[in-house]
């Protein structure tokens, strides 16, 4: 009770921190004033963009459905192959197989325009879901045949090379992860011969993938991988072996304590049976496993790796390329700017004459062949020019462009995106509020 007292004291003489602050008296202030459009001569409705934004996410959101279907599929056909039930797995896979085709579900217009095909594939989860059944595409053939690159079906691919290619590897060093799992899974019943199938697969995938240069993405994270995978099935390799060793000398030890003088035959044909016995201490090794040291086909289809490493070194050379041209039309667009900023007028439509010229040059020696470098740099420059054409039209003709206006006025060979237009406008606020401030 004494201690309640001394802090009730406490706080009756504590300083109040609000002590000489005065609250102004509280008004309301003046309603905000209505943006006036009066000054601008015209203004887009943006109703098409609109209309083609939600056909975009209608589609995405139907592409999210498939591949979250496929990959629930996909995960339960990989619990299925880890529980020794190869029969269960192809019925989920067969189940995946006859999913509707990602072409169906984007629709043949979206489909036909490879930028759309692309985006619309990358941001809803299709290529997480095709990666995931290449993984257990290259398992079961794995299990099936031994063999660790799986034969790529029409349903996993979207047409557009370097992406598929880069999808093909992801699922196959997944399936490398999942090999880790199975082989701890036979290191339990020593199986020998199964965790070295999948040590010399392995490493010869290792050797082979050495042979790329990856640029620092996720392709290259993944294959930093290998070399633990590699590892952990030499260690589970020298394990089990020496567990068959003692297995096997523990055996013969106890064959020859228990061993008769007068039966030194048949001890030691009893002993070798032992020997034999105790150095094949697996149970059930998977008929499929078996079957496939047999077989004459390569582990790993090196052809194919070859193309890919082929197709992979010229994309990114190309890629080397856009970048380095993409920064001359971001710097032309920038002088035109600069130049509409101080009002010169003519620089300025030199500037953008000159930056139309270098994109669709770099669009028809490039971006048509590979539309995935469209994003990034190239996707960046466009955006520029689109600023530079808002700005020119704001302070010339007192207009903002719809995307059509834009488009024909930029002198592109090729169609504007969406994103690049609307990012465009959104920067043009940026150098509106410069104007204002001088």
């Amino acid at each position: 009770m004494a201690v309640v007292e001394r802090e009730a004291e406490k706080m009756e003489e504590a300083v109040d921190p609000m002590a000489g602050i005065e609250a102004p008296t509280a008004r309301a202030p003046a309603p905000p004033t209505a943006a006036n459009l009066g000054r601008l001569k015209g203004a887009p409705s943006f109703l098409g963009d609109a209309q083609e934004l939600e056909e975009l996410q209608a589609a995405g959101r139907e592409l999210q459905e498939l591949a979250t279907s496929g990959k629930r599929l996909t995960h339960a056909a990989l619990q299925r192959m880890h529980a020794a039930d190869l029969e269960g797995a192809r019925a989920h896979l067969q189940e995946v197989a006859a999913l509707r085709p990602i072409r169906e579900v984007m629709g043949e217009a979206l489909w036909l325009d490879p930028g759309r095909r692309l985006k619309l594939c990358e941001g809803n989860q299709v290529a997480w879901f095709i990666e995931s059944h290449l993984c257990c595409l290259s398992l079961m053939s794995f299990f099936e045949r031994g063999v660790l690159s799986p034969e790529v079906p029409e349903s996993c691919r979207i047409g557009i090379d370097d992406r598929d290619d880069e999808w093909y590897l992801l699922g196959i060093l997944d399936a490398v992860r999942e090999l880790e799992r199975y082989a701890v899974n036979r290191g339990q019943a020593l199986d020998l011969d199964s965790i070295r199938l999948c040590l010399e697969a392995v490493q010869c995938l290792q050797q082979a993938l050495q042979q790329f240069d990856f640029r620092n993405s996720e392709l290259r994270r993944r294959f930093d991988g290998v070399k633990y995978a590699v590892r952990k099935f030499e260690h589970l390799a020298y394990e089990v072996n020496l567990a068959l060793q003692r297995a096997a000398a523990t055996a013969l030890a106890a064959a020859a304590a228990n061993a008769a003088p007068t039966a030194a035959g048949a001890a030691g044909a009893e002993s070798a049976s032992d020997v034999a016995s105790a150095a094949h201490v697996v149970t059930e090794v998977p008929a499929a496993v078996l079957a496939s040291a047999s077989s004459s086909a390569p582990a790993l289809d090196l052809p194919a790796l070859a193309a890919v490493k082929l197709r992979y070194d010229r994309f990114d050379e190309t890629r080397e390329n856009v970048l380095k041209k993409a920064r001359d039309v971001i710097k032309s667009a920038k002088n035109a700017v600069y130049d509409l900023q101080r009002s010169k007028f003519g620089n300025a439509d030199s500037n953008l004459a000159k930056c139309a010229k270098e994109a669709s040059a770099i669009y028809a020696a490039h971006i048509a062949e590979y539309p995935s470098l469209r994003g990034g740099l190239f996707s960046a420059s466009l955006e520029e020019m689109a600023e530079a054409l808002s700005l020119r039209a704001f302070l010339k003709d007192r207009t903002i462009l719809s995307r059509a206006e834009m488009q024909a006025q930029s002198g592109f060979s090729f169609p504007m995106g969406l994103h690049e237009y609307f990012g465009g406008l959104m920067d043009l606020t940026g150098e509106v509020g410069r104007l204002a401030i001088k």
